[in-house]
């Protein structure tokens, strides 16, 4: 039994953690809010838009694949669409909508092109009806083909229409014959005439007054993450052109860096973590808490935003490989002074891991939006399965043999699988509380299956109360979190 000074103690760390993790989670989102509108007020700057798609893999597109007659290779010079004979159709990604009358240029960048006849379809929603104009063919070989979206001729509803005002979605659609092959490069959309930024202003200053003719800069006032996401937000459906910074963030040009250089160091990074760390006959303290933390190390990464900023790609795929394979090598020569762990345990002791469950259940009987379905929990028991064996049976052990005491120990790998769920603020909150219980009982019980179903459970019931304007906006983690790039 503790102490009451020593209760005392964890419970002031525990919250001075919680705190610090709160901090931590915020400021990662304002950084993550200001390097996307700087990136955008770069763009405006020198005359493009933040709307523009780099194709090379067939991801880049909406589900990945071509809508028709047609089917999408990778190729070396940008994505290949090859033809079966007839229409094909290729979504855009839209991440917010698109304010065609501020950017009514199309281009279109070809390594390799036919004369074909194109079309754009535009939805001004996605529930609305599709607007579609017919463009001039594409060019032969490669080159470039501007199209002003204001002179096509528009039949919404089956009627002449002007440009739609805005587009929720955007697609292309080229006909082909059979065996036919075209390279594209990229697509952008840019403005007629030079869009300069305006100064930046505040929030409440912005909403009485606007600058035509010039791209609002908007300045968000300190709060909650996701208080700044949905202020964010809020101005993006009044105008999708504005830039949104945090407060006291100066509008000063970036420069891009390809992805790939980082993402390569934080592999490179990763792996010789895990090499210092390998197992040795008699493995000291120190080399435990490599061992634990070059396991959790990966996971961590994407959460800070390794990887694909909107959708799992490659490199987020390494890292997820190298933490699991990482854990099942050593796991294999775990030295005897780690204890055994089991799956189960007796079922009279189901019910502590499964506290955190009832409450969230409880949580979702008055803010649920909505049903829960046995779907969703089946699609994240693998993932919660992976988070939980990294932390408990590889992270824990180890942390809990190295340091003195339960405590310090339960509060390391709560304050780790927080951290893996950065920069959703409310999400490691969460993720610290859940960590905090299910690392306790699991070090007193080494049974693994309870707290996988538990947080199965917790999972499935957070998804169903997620919502864009509530406390927990989603159950994202990393750039995905903050999402609405382009």
């Amino acid at each position: 039994m503790q102490s009451p000074l020593r209760r005392l103690t964890t419970a002031s760390a525990s919250l001075l953690l919680a705190t610090l993790l709160a901090l931590l989670g915020n400021t990662l989102t304002q950084h993550g809010i200001a390097r996307q509108g700087l990136a955008q007020w770069s763009a405006w700057r020198v005359g493009q838009s933040p709307w523009s798609w780099n194709l090379r893999q067939p991801r880049d597109l909406v589900a990945g694949r071509a809508f028709g007659a047609g089917r999408l290779v990778a190729a070396r010079d940008g994505l290949a669409v090859v033809f079966t004979g007839g229409a094909v159709q290729l979504g855009l990604r839209v991440a917010r909508p698109i304010p065609l009358h501020d950017v009514p240029m199309l281009r279109l960048d070809f390594a390799h092109s036919l004369a074909l006849p194109a079309a754009i379809i535009i939805r001004s929603r996605l529930s609305s009806e599709a607007c579609e104009a017919a463009a001039s063919p594409l060019p032969e070989g490669a080159g470039t083909q501007w199209v002003d979206l204001a002179l096509l001729h528009w039949r919404c509803h089956g009627m002449r229409s002007s440009l739609p005002q805005r587009a929720a979605m955007l697609r292309l659609r080229i006909v082909g014959p059979r065996g036919a092959r075209l390279v594209i490069r990229r697509v952008a959309l840019q403005p007629t005439v030079h869009l300069a930024p305006g100064p930046p202003t505040g929030l409440a200053h912005w909403r009485k007054a606007q600058t035509p003719g010039r791209i609002p800069v908007v300045e968000l006032p300190a709060g909650w993450s996701s208080r700044l996401l949905d202020e964010r937000d809020a101005v993006w459906r009044v105008d999708p052109a504005a830039v949104v910074l945090p407060a006291m963030t100066r509008p000063h040009a970036v420069a891009k860096h390809p992805a790939w250089r980082c993402n390569a160091l934080a592999i490179a990074a990763c792996i010789l973590l895990m090499l210092f760390g390998w197992p040795r006959r008699d493995p000291g303290r120190g080399a435990l808490l490599l061992q634990a933390l070059a396991c959790l190390f990966p996971v961590i990464l994407i959460a800070l935003g390794v990887g694909n900023s909107g959708k799992p790609d490659l490199w987020s795929g390494l890292l997820v490989a190298l933490a699991l394979g990482y854990a099942l090598l050593i796991g294999s020569r775990a030295p005897p002074g780690l204890g055994p762990w089991r799956w189960l345990a007796p079922w009279r002791e189901w019910w502590l891991p499964m506290l955190p469950v009832a409450l969230l259940l409880g949580l979702w009987l008055q803010d649920g939006v909505r049903s829960l379905g046995l779907g969703e929990l089946l699609r994240y028991l693998p993932w919660a399965l992976l988070q939980q064996y990294l932390l408990l049976v590889f992270v824990a052990r180890r942390i809990d043999t190295v340091l003195p005491g339960r405590a310090p120990a339960v509060l390391a790998c709560a304050t780790l699988f927080a951290l893996a769920h950065a920069p959703n603020t409310a999400l490691m909150l969460l993720a610290f509380t859940g960590g905090l219980w299910w690392t306790w009982w699991f070090l007193q019980r080494r049974a693994l299956l309870p707290v996988v179903i538990a947080h199965a459970l917790a999972g499935a019931i957070l998804q169903a109360i997620t919502s864009n304007s509530g406390w927990l906006r989603s159950l994202a983690i990393g750039a995905r979190y903050l999402g609405k790039t382009g």
